[in-house]
């Protein structure tokens, strides 16, 4: 659960303090987002990778490793003389988090039998969900109240607390080693490399411009040779056979789909606050606790009910319960109070609870015990790029509709147009729990 959470919270703890990079190390806002974007970008491209070498060599191993990784290079990035170094060794602890998240799910599952499983990976669950939406709310905490560099600093011990309690409790995992395929990892992390900068960049290139373009071809055409290597090689990167399994292969996709309609409300609402409320950061930050709080409550709870009630009737449920939450969003008026803000928040919480961790434990359970790293490290791959994309379509949406409805930041408008169209995606999402039987 710490790795959980570790891996998640630092994708988005940074993005409240680009402004104070850029003033300290005297550089272009826009250059100092390569802060939040190395970070997003190598943790995406390489997941799978290291779901694969877990596989062969240890889930403990790489968990362990990661930590090690990941606590060393977030004392540089605290200690980083220039933004350069910044970034680099935000890239660095991007592959330190990767090992981490690519290893916990088939820690989890290899450590309790089925019967326990939904439970245990519910409470993983709201560790993930804790990182996802305290890292604004902590980010906001320490820029406002102390030094930005403890933003990376904080998680140096925490990386030693946990790389001592996972060495002593963590038991290894059996594990084969069957080889390698280095080509069929090298074209997956060019391919999603490429798609998540296309993604990530196309609001400031622009969706038709020659490099944004240029990277979606790219992502394609590596991505295909992908799948035809992967089809003929004797050790896989990503087994493929895993997606003969519908109920793999559906809560893959609907983790994916539903990962894009959280992570735009994640990066809306905070800024529609600010824009449209006249709140602070941190403020702005903290009207996602409903989310967190709910979470961490029911995640476990939900997890465990998925343990006895089929899969699908319960993952059902909780997407129709966030589809609700954003209807209930989509229909707050242009200057919202915050009980209406916050009722809406705390069904869309439900949801995210109720759906998440019985789709995480469908996605983990169908797949066989020797390739749990592949399954968890596409699980985070599509986890990370349903995040991509959900904050990349909701900026392209939000500042196309504030320019167009003639807001400007003074309505509440923009938001609401947006969780109109999050109610049919996650309708897509229900559509697709229910049918992965």
């Amino acid at each position: 659960m710490l790795g959980s959470m570790m891996g998640t919270l630092d994708a988005s703890i940074a993005n409240v303090a680009l402004p104070t990079i850029a003033r300290v190390y005297a550089s272009p806002l826009d250059r100092s987002e390569w802060v939040v974007l190395a970070f997003m970008l190598v943790t995406a491209s390489t997941l799978v990778l290291f779901g694969r070498l877990g596989d062969m060599f240890g889930q403990k191993r790489i968990y362990l490793g990661g930590f090690a990784v990941f606590g060393a290079s977030s004392l540089v990035c605290a200690l980083a003389p220039t933004l350069d170094v910044l970034i680099l060794s935000r890239a660095v602890q991007a592959v330190g988090a990767a090992m981490i998240v690519s290893s916990t799910q088939a820690l989890i599952v290899d450590m309790f039998p089925a019967a326990e499983r939904g439970r245990a990976i519910g409470f993983n669950g709201a560790a993930v969900a804790a990182g996802l939406s305290l890292g604004p709310i902590l980010g906001g905490a320490i820029v406002t109240y102390g030094d930005w560099r403890w933003i990376f600093l904080i998680n140096v011990p925490i990386s030693v607390i946990a790389l001592a309690g996972a060495a002593i409790v963590l038991q290894p995992i059996r594990h084969e080693n069957r080889g390698f395929d280095p080509f069929g990892a090298l074209l997956s992390m060019i391919g999603l490399f490429s798609f998540a900068l296309a993604l990530s960049r196309a609001h400031a290139w622009g969706w038709t411009a020659p490099r944004t373009i240029g990277l979606l071809v790219t992502a394609v055409v590596a991505l295909a040779l992908f799948v035809i290597v992967e089809r003929r090689v004797a050790a896989p990167t990503l087994d493929l056979s895993l997606f003969r399994s519908r109920m793999f292969a559906f809560s893959v996709l609907a983790a994916f789909v539903y990962f894009i309609a959280l992570a735009g409300l994640i990066f809306i609402v905070p800024l529609a606050a600010q824009t449209a409320l006249g709140y602070t950061a941190f403020g702005a930050g903290f009207l996602l606790m409903p989310i967190t709080a709910l979470n961490i409550v029911l995640a476990p709870f939900a997890g465990g009910l998925s343990d006895r009630v089929p899969i699908r009737y319960v993952a059902t449920a909780g997407a129709t319960l966030v589809a609700i939450g954003f209807f209930a969003l989509s229909r707050v008026p242009a200057i919202p109070q915050v009980w209406q803000m916050v009722c809406a928040l705390v069904l869309t919480g439900c949801g995210t609870a109720v759906f998440s961790q019985p789709n995480n434990s469908a996605i983990m359970g169908s797949a066989p015990s020797h390739r749990r790293g592949i399954a968890a490290g596409t699980l985070a791959t599509a986890r990370t790029t349903g995040q991509l994309v959900g904050v990349a379509v909701a900026g392209a949406v939000y500042f196309t509709l504030d320019a167009h409805l003639g807001a400007h930041g003074a309505s509440f408008a923009p938001a609401t147009s947006y969780f109109t169209v999050m109610i049919f995606v996650m309708i897509l999402v229900a559509a697709l729990s229910w049918t992965r039987e």
